[in-house]
């Protein structure tokens, strides 16, 4: 039975939707949420199925691997796939190759005169050019796939929620006072609508989940008198993760 509405929904609504309908009924950002299975999803490809190849490679020497963000989550994927590791050493074993021709390479340079020139000339400027050549030679050219991958996977969820925000099961699902976009995709998804109606249903939205949000989150503050903190709802002593989430992006970390 559950097959058959799948086939239905991807028929009429696209296949983004058997994604985005989970969001909508998790607590949070539905982008957030989206573009977190997403991610976990393109590192198991990476790792299970992509860590010896090639143009994969190419890509992690260019940026030295990924950014701190996602050098954790990589981590958490191949502890999550049952891996004793082999599949990052693989992948970043030409990395540390590249690193040592680069710093082999820095050899090359004068690094006695420029010292030389530094202290006794106290030239500045020599200095900062020694400086200079060798970052030169050791930062990244490149971008972090998984930053790449991440912004492509919030790009494309925030515009499947503006084609489908008039979809009535859509905005039953997103109505509900739980589901909050994060203030970074909220930004993002008026930036990229083109529909007037669109922006001022989001942002009236918008204003009504974050004043329950704060009605909340006050609450939670003034029940902490300790003649009245054992009247706290789960929502508001639940209140404080959710104004990180939607001013820090939590769950797309």
């Amino acid at each position: 039975m559950e097959s058959t509405e799948n086939n239905i929904e991807q028929s009429t609504r696209g296949l983004s939707w058997i994604v985005l309908k989970y969001g909508l009924v998790t607590d949070g950002c539905p982008i957030c949420y989206s573009v977190k299975l997403s991610m976990e999803k393109y590192f198991e490809f990476l790792l299970y199925e992509s860590a010896t190849d090639a143009a994969v490679h190419k890509k992690t020497i260019a940026s030295f691997g990924m950014c701190n963000t996602h050098t954790y989550i990589l981590k958490e994927i191949e502890e999550k796939l049952n891996s004793d590791g082999l599949n990052i050493a693989v992948l970043y074993e030409t990395i540390l190759q590249k690193e040592i021709k680069l710093l082999k390479k820095i050899d090359d340079i004068e690094i006695k005169k420029s010292k030389k020139l530094f202290f006794v000339t106290k030239n500045l400027r020599e200095f900062d050019n020694y400086k200079k050549e060798i970052i030169s030679e050791l930062e990244a050219k490149g971008t972090c796939p998984g930053c790449e991958h991440q912004k492509q996977s919030e790009n494309f969820y925030t515009h499947e929620i503006l084609r489908l925000y008039k979809d009535s099961d859509f905005r039953e699902k997103y109505e509900n006072e739980k589901i909050l976009l994060c203030r970074k995709h909220f930004l993002f998804l008026i930036n990229e609508s083109e529909d007037i109606d669109a922006i001022k249903y989001f942002v009236e939205m918008q204003k009504s989940k974050i004043n329950c949000l704060y009605d909340k989150l006050s609450k939670f503050i003034e029940k902490h008198d300790y003649r009245l903190k054992n009247e706290i709802t789960d929502d508001e002593r639940n209140s404080w993760k959710l104004v990180l989430e939607y001013t820090g992006s939590k769950k797309n970390i």
